[in-house]
């Protein structure tokens, strides 16, 4: 008699959500460590009814997002009407990203409870979730804590005093490299987004690359045969003088 198998454990979502990720998680990495530094970690408070999060010595606007439950489910803000009554005002980004889901054919963003046990890394998972939707909504920030129950409690930082990141032609590869670790299925979405967000007009190249300019500099993204990226290469260029003028 064979033994009854076991449940395979997940690593990645749908192919929908895990795209919506690539393009937007590289802008998100970069601001992370922005937020970070304008509200330093130390005692904090949450004020749902205000949208407010304080931290330290600094209070930031915020919306919520969801709840990350000690069972390893998943309860996004909009479902949880206990907590956050039906037409709450802090609700509209959470619900925004919902529309997202809806108009994408994306499940994770539509389905009110997701159970995140069935991951590897159940808590990792929760994390991704919230980058991608950081990115999405081109919040200046996200963040968790955790609760006395045990859940955290997931939200985005909507507070225009937030900074944000500036583009840096130096660390543009690490950055993109690091973000493929974190969604690694859609190259091309990670550079094109990323690229897109800082103004660049994107283009493609004669090898199926990506050729990239804005007045500053150019980039160039080559990819192998299995669309994965090969080669990134920046090339500043030249200023013009406030003089000069063309013949």
């Amino acid at each position: 008699m064979n033994a009854p198998s076991q449940p395979q454990e997940r690593q990645w979502f749908s192919p929908g959500l895990e795209r919506l990720g690539a393009a937007h998680a590289a802008v998100a990495l970069e601001q992370v460590p922005v937020f970070n530094e304008y509200q330093p970690m130390g005692d904090w408070h949450v004020d749902v009814e205000k949208s407010t999060f304080r931290q330290g010595d600094i209070t930031v606007r915020m919306a919520p997002l969801g709840t990350f439950g000690t069972d390893g489910s998943w309860l996004w803000a909009w479902a949880n009407e206990y907590m956050h009554p039906p037409g709450s005002p802090r609700l509209a980004p959470a619900l925004a990203l919902r529309d997202i889901g809806e108009r994408h054919g994306i499940p994770e963003l539509v389905t009110p409870r997701l159970e995140l046990s069935e991951f590897t890394d159940p808590r990792f998972a929760a994390e991704r979730l919230s980058l991608t939707a950081m990115g999405a909504l081109d919040a200046r920030g996200y963040g968790g804590v955790t609760v006395d129950t045990g859940a955290r409690f997931y939200m985005i930082m909507n507070d225009p005093d937030i900074p944000t990141a500036e583009f840096d032609a130096v660390t543009l590869p690490r950055m993109i490299m690091q973000v493929l670790e974190v969604f690694p299925h859609d190259h091309r979405a990670t550079a094109t987004g990323y690229l897109n967000r800082h103004g660049f007009r994107v283009g493609h190249s004669p090898e199926g690359g990506i050729v990239a300019e804005r007045p500053d500099c150019t980039v160039q993204v080559e990819f192998d045969g299995q669309s994965r990226i090969s080669d990134i290469s920046i090339q500043p260029l030249p200023r013009r003088s406030e003089g000069s003028a063309s013949a």
